[in-house]
């Protein structure tokens, strides 16, 4: 199923285009209609978390741990897909 609704991508900070590359290549896997029409993805260092997530009516705002891109945490499947299903 082809999704041609997409949402719009808001990036706001990032890192060499890490984390923008992989939010696309999620919206990519989402099979299901978008929950959002606005995602905005923010990444920084010193965060206790991996990835945070804020909804905020039709905006879900992604929050990503910098040196997650360099190996520092990681997400599991598990979490990647229940994000998917977020979008």
């Amino acid at each position: 199923m082809t999704n041609n609704n997409l949402p719009q991508l808001i990036i706001k900070n990032d890192f060499d285009g890490y984390f923008e590359s992989l939010v696309k290549s999620w919206i990519e896997r989402k099979k299901t209609d978008f929950k959002h029409s606005k995602i905005v993805v923010t990444a920084g260092p010193w965060r206790p978390y991996t990835v945070s997530y804020e909804i905020h009516e039709d905006t879900i705002n992604l929050d990503f741990y910098s040196a997650l891109r360099r190996g520092f945490g990681e997400l599991s499947s598990k979490e990647i897909t229940e994000i998917i299903e977020l979008l």
